[in-house]
């Protein structure tokens, strides 16, 4: 089985970059103790105000679904169409090299 990764940039409502981000981070917390979920990072531009982007590594892309199809996120992601403005920009990613994540 091989690693899901993927980078995402999710474009915030006007004014609402700030409180999509924290939403995003609440994201990172429900998976802190789930072993399957490797990387969740958080991020944002100083030059882009609009856009808040989410980097995953997951240990499959099986995993990832099972988390995404989970209960508890399904509950998380009802405040999201409040926040976005539209889909995300979704790239899949194939990770060559690493330093922090362990090897597979």
């Amino acid at each position: 089985m091989s690693r899901f990764a993927q980078h995402a940039r999710v474009h915030a409502r006007a004014g609402q970059r700030d409180e999509l981000a924290a939403k995003f981070v609440e994201a990172c917390e429900m998976q802190r103790a789930n072993p399957a979920c490797e990387l969740m990072l958080v991020s944002t531009s100083p030059d882009d105000l609009d856009s808040v982007f989410l980097t995953e590594v997951w240990t499959s892309a099986e995993d990832h679904e099972r988390a995404r199809q989970s209960s508890e996120v399904q509950v998380w992601a009802e405040q999201m169409p409040s926040l976005v403005a539209g889909p995300p920009e979704v790239t899949a990613l194939v990770i060559e090299g690493t330093k922090g994540l362990a090897t597979e």
